[in-house]
C-alpha cells in the first residue's frame, strides 16, 4: 500500500466500512469504454487499486442496499448479487473497482501513466423471441445496427465476447441463425443471417446493458443517436444559465459544471491557435446571479450573451481534449491533457506512413504519382523530426506494396507515440480543388486534437487553403483502415492530405523543396502544440 494505511476507525469497528488515512492517494479517471464516467468526488488509486464513489453503480447498471454489517449488497444488471466492503475516503464512501467488476462482469485495464481505468463490457448472451433480438451485456454499452449483404449486423463497441456460443440456431421464417464474434479487440458483433428480407429497428438508442433489436416488414431503422463526443443534443426548451463552476481534478485536468434551470443543449467548437473551446448554449440566457466560481491554472473562462443564447469560452493554457455530458439541470464538461502529451517532442517515437507504394500508385497527374510524392514528403519530415530529437520510423522506406493493416500493426508493434500517414489528394475535375485536409478516426478525442493541431500548423506555415480537419467517418462508415486499427491503443494517428496532385498549382508546390520545407515545419509545429503546448507561430 506504499505510505497509505487502511485502518478501522473506532466508530466503525462493527461495520464493514473502512476509513482512509493516506498520503499518496492519486485522483484518477474512469472510462466506460471511451466515455469518461462523470464522478464527483474523483476516483482515487490508493496504491493497491482504484476506489470509486458509489455514483459509479448506476453508471454500470448496478444497484445496492446496505447489509446489516454495513457493507453493500450489490445487484448487477444481469441479476447476480454479492456483498462488497466499502471504504471512506475524505468523508466519501467508495467501492473497490476490482471487486465491483469481478461481481458485475467485464474487464478493467489500468494505465498508470495516464491515471486512467478503462472498463470493457462482456457480451454474455443473445436471445431471440417474437422477432426480437436481445443482446445481454455486463455493463451499459451503445450499439449500432445496419443491413449488409442480406444480413443484419449489430456491433457493440467497448465489449468483449464472453459467450461460449458462436452460433445460435433460430429457425424462424425470417431468421436462420445468429452468429457471434469479435470484430476487433474492443468491438463484439452479432450477425443475423436472414431467410428473407425484413425491416428492423434498434430500440435501444442509449447506453444500456440490454440491447433490443426488433424485426418486422413495417419497421425502418431508427436514426442513429449522436455519439457523446458529438457535443450536440436536440434543441429543447428555453433555459437559464444559473452559474459556472470550475472543479479541479489534478494539475492538468479539471471539470466545468454549468448549472441550468432545465435540460439544455450545446454546440461546441475546438481551436488550437489560440487553444480554446467555445461552448454555445442555444435558447438560453444568463440568470441575474450567474457567475463563474472556482479556478484552475489551465483555464480562463468567459461568459457572454449572444443573439442565440449564452456562450462560454474556455481559454486554455495549452490544447486539451474534452467531453460533454448533458444532465437535467447541469452540463458537465470534462477536460484533460491528450494521450501521449507532456514533456518534449524530443524522444517521442513518431511513425511516418508514406501512403500507397508498389503497384498502388495512388493519384496520378502531370507525370507525377502520389506514391512518390508521399515518400519524398515522408523523408523530408523524418529528417526534420530527427533534427528535433524525435525518434522516427517509416512504415516503408522503398517503393513496395504494403497493406493498410500492416502499416497499423507496425506502428503498434513499435510501441509508437504517434502515427502520421502522408497522402496527396485528387478529384474528378483537374484544377477544381485545392488545399489541405487532415483526418482523424471517428470522434476519438486525442486523434481529433492532434489532427486540429497538425492541420492548423500546416495551413499557417504554407498558406494553403484550409479544407478543415475531418472525421474519417465522412469518407467511410468504419473510418480509414490505417487509423481504425489504432483505436483504443492509446496511439493518436492522423492522415494528412498535403495538396491536390491533379491541381497544377498544388502539384508544382508539392514538387518544390521550399514548399515541402514549409509543410514539414507546419507539421512539426502542430506536434509541438499537441505534445508541449507550444503556440503555433
Amino acid at each position: 500500500m506504499g505510505r497509505i494505511t487502511r485502518h478501522l476507525a473506532l466508530a466503525t469497528v462493527c461495520l464493514a466500512v473502512w476509513t482512509f488515512a493516506w498520503a499518496d492517494a492519486v485522483p484518477v479517471r474512469i472510462l466506460i469504454g471511451t466515455s469518461e464516467a462523470p464522478l464527483s468526488p474523483a476516483p482515487v488509486h490508493d496504491g493497491a487499486g482504484v476506489l470509486a464513489p458509489l455514483a459509479i453503480l448506476p453508471l454500470l447498471g448496478a444497484s445496492s442496499i446496505d447489509s446489516s454489517s454495513g457493507s453493500l449488497i450489490i445487484t448487477a444488471a444481469g441479476g447476480q448479487s454479492g456483498t462488497i466492503n466499502t471504504y471512506t475516503v475524505n468523508g466519501s464512501r467508495m467501492i473497490p473497482m476490482d471487486k465491483l467488476i469481478a461481481l458485475v462482469g467485464g474487464e478493467q485495464r489500468y494505465d498508470a501513466a495516464k491515471r486512467t481505468l478503462t472498463l470493457i463490457a462482456h457480451l454474455d448472451t443473445v436471445e431471440f423471441d417474437n422477432d426480437t433480438l436481445t443482446v445481454n451485456c455486463s455493463l451499459p454499452v451503445r450499439a449500432t445496427a445496419k443491413m449488409w449483404s442480406g444480413r443484419i449486423i449489430v456491433d457493440v463497441p467497448n465489449a468483449k465476447l464472453a459467450s461460449e456460443a458462436k452460433e445460435v440456431y433460430i429457425g424462424t421464417p425470417t431468421v436462420a441463425k445468429a452468429r457471434l464474434g469479435q470484430l476487433n479487440d474492443t468491438t463484439a458483433r452479432v450477425v443475423l443471417d436472414l431467410n428473407k428480407p425484413t425491416g428492423y429497428r434498434l430500440e435501444t438508442t442509449g447506453a444500456a446493458p440490454r440491447i433490443v433489436l426488433k424485426l418486422g416488414d413495417n419497421l425502418t431503422p431508427a436514426p442513429a443517436p449522436s455519439a457523446p463526443s458529438a457535443r450536440i443534443t436536440p434543441a429543447g426548451q428555453e433555459f437559464t444559465v444559473e452559474g459556472v463552476s470550475i472543479q479541479t481534478v489534478d494539475e492538468g485536468s479539471f471539470n466545468v459544471i454549468i448549472s441550468t434551470s432545465a435540460r439544455g443543449n450545446t454546440i461546441s467548437a475546438l481551436r488550437v491557435s489560440p487553444p480554446e473551446i467555445q461552448i454555445d448554449l442555444p435558447k438560453s440566457r444568463m440568470g441575474e446571479a450567474c457567475a463563474v466560481t472556482g479556478a484552475h491554472t489551465a483555464v480562463k473562462p468567459e461568459l457572454a450573451n449572444t443573439a442565440s443564447g449564452v456562450r462560454l469560452t474556455l481559454r486554455l493554457a495549452r490544447p486539451l481534449v474534452y467531453a460533454i455530458e448533458i444532465r437535467d439541470t447541469q452540463i458537465m464538461v470534462y477536460l484533460h491533457p491528450p494521450d501521449k502529451s507532456g514533456g518534449k517532442l524530443a524522444g517521442k517515437l513518431i511513425v511516418i506512413d508514406p501512403g500507397h507504394g508498389g503497384k498502388e500508385n495512388g493519384a496520378r497527374a502531370g507525370g507525377c504519382s502520389e506514391k512518390n510524392l508521399n515518400m519524398q514528403i515522408a523523408k523530408d519530415l523524418a529528417s526534420a523530426l530527427a533534427e528535433q530529437g524525435a525518434k522516427v520510423m517509416l512504415t516503408r522506406d522503398s517503393d513496395k506494396l504494403m497493406s493498410l493493416a500492416a502499416r497499423a500493426e507496425a506502428t503498434i508493434d513499435a510501441e509508437a507515440d504517434f502515427l502520421i500517414s502522408v497522402h496527396c489528394n485528387s478529384n474528378l475535375v483537374p484544377d477544381s480543388a485545392t488545399g489541405i485536409e487532415t483526418y482523424y478516426h471517428m470522434e476519438e478525442p486525442s486523434p481529433k486534437l492532434l489532427a486540429y493541431a497538425v492541420h492548423d500548423g500546416v495551413c499557417k506555415f504554407t498558406g494553403m487553403r484550409d479544407r478543415r480537419p475531418r472525421s474519417d467517418r465522412s469518407l467511410y462508415e468504419g473510418g480509414l483502415a490505417v487509423l481504425r486499427r489504432l483505436s483504443d491503443t492509446g496511439i493518436p494517428g492522423v492522415l494528412l492530405e498535403c495538396g491536390y496532385v491533379n491541381n497544377s498549382s498544388d502539384r508544382a508546390k508539392l514538387l518544390d523543396a521550399g514548399y515541402r520545407a514549409k509543410l514539414v515545419a507546419g507539421i512539426i509545429a502542430g506536434f509541438k502544440a499537441y505534445v508541449e503546448g507550444a503556440p503555433i507561430e
